[in-house]
């Protein structure tokens, strides 16, 4: 009889400690892909890129993708850790750019040039809203991404989300900053209407309240699992300091999912689109 209870008792404690390393790592952090780093002029004068690389790689992520005003930034970087960095071309050789790059002809020339001197992945993340889409300018750029099968990455509103996917239905397209407080029906319809759409979620408004994820949003993400992607935006110095922050912020809701869905958001959906899209 003793020997029974003594079975019994490595029994229950071989499983109380295999249950207590599943919970552990079921709550353990994830590796990040963070589809949305800049490494601009005015930040890679201040933060080398071997010491950048360090950053991303102390704070978990693992995977990025990277661009830069100007593009040699994003090269730069790749250089350092081609296994890390996947280089997207901004389309601004500096941040005026910004203002009319959809239908400046040297913008076009600008980008012609560079996707003939450097295997991009993507093209972005770029401004774009309204008619903008439309300019003769910007047909030609489309022209040139569907000819590379590059990645869209759009900061734009959603009329212009449906635009781009009108002009472009072939390219995959993330939308960043997930529309930022566009409300949230109007980014659940996009994902039903699209397939080729992902949301990017740095920024996003609505996502937690006091550190909980919201209920909307974790239906979103329950429903569409395999249509999300992490992002810091490191458009200026102060968000590479603070990627402590921002990465944990990122941790601590992909807690409160079930662990493959978090693990789909976290990593396996940008290293999957990036794969699909060589």
């Amino acid at each position: 009889m003793n020997k029974y209870r003594l079975l019994l008792y490595y029994l229950a404690t071989i499983i109380f400690l295999w249950l207590m390393g599943f919970a552990q790592t079921s709550a353990a952090e994830l590796p990040l892909f963070d589809a949305h780093i800049h490494y601009n002029e005015d930040v890679w004068q201040a933060i080398p890129a071997d010491d950048a690389i360090k950053r991303l790689k102390k704070h978990g992520i693992r995977r990025a993708i990277v661009s830069s005003t100007p593009a040699n930034g994003a090269i730069e970087l790749f250089y350092q850790d081609p296994g890390l960095v996947i280089p997207f071309l901004r389309p601004y050789r500096t941040p005026a750019d910004r203002r009319d790059w959809y239908k400046n002809p040297e913008i076009l020339e600008y980008v012609r040039t560079q996707l003939e001197s450097f295997d991009y992945r993507g093209l972005g993340e770029f401004h774009l809203f309204g008619s903008q889409v439309n300019t003769p300018v910007m047909k030609d750029i489309l022209a040139l991404a569907r000819n590379k099968n590059l990645i869209l990455f759009a900061h734009s509103d959603h009329e212009t989300i449906d635009a781009l996917l009108t002009a472009a239905p072939e390219l995959t397209v993330i939308w960043a900053h997930g529309g930022f407080d566009v409300d949230i029906n109007i980014v659940s319809n996009k994902l039903k209407q699209y397939r080729n759409l992902y949301i990017e979620l740095s920024f996003r408004e609505g996502i937690t309240e006091q550190g909980e994820l919201t209920p909307d949003w974790r239906e979103l993400f329950m429903t569409h699992p395999s249509r999300f992607l992490v992002g810091t935006d490191t458009y200026i110095g102060q968000r590479w300091l603070a990627l402590p922050e921002l990465t944990d912020y990122y941790q601590g809701w992909l807690k409160q999912i079930p662990r493959d869905i978090a693990e789909a958001i976290a990593y396996k959906n940008g290293e999957r689109i990036t794969a699909e899209n060589p």
